[in-house]
């Protein structure tokens, strides 16, 4: 019985991380793409980190973000990180048109 309560748990928490990976990739895309059709020079954008993701997450959530604004004709200028009480809260990131 323990045994199947520890792999449902794991399972409900992979599938959990799996769609909210999936829904955050598909934001910074729609972001991306809504400031390329608008023509913005300059996009900042907020990436938010805090969803226990402070440590190893925060690293694929950047690329994230900088993959579909790079795919969307952007160039990183800016990151700077924000803080809450000394924890990582997230990013302000910056992108040019190239």
């Amino acid at each position: 019985m323990r045994k199947s309560l520890a792999t449902a748990l794991m399972l409900t928490v992979a599938l959990a991380t799996g769609s909210a990976i999936a829904a955050t990739q598909g934001q910074y895309d729609k972001k991306a793409a809504e400031a390329a059709r608008s023509g913005q020079q300059t996009v900042s954008i907020y990436v938010d980190v805090d969803w226990g993701a402070r440590k190893s997450g925060s690293a694929g959530e950047l690329n994230q973000a900088h993959q579909a604004f790079n795919a969307n004709g952007y160039q990183v200028i800016d990151v700077v990180g924000y803080t809450e009480n000394g924890d990582l809260q997230g990013f302000f990131v910056t992108y040019v048109r190239r």
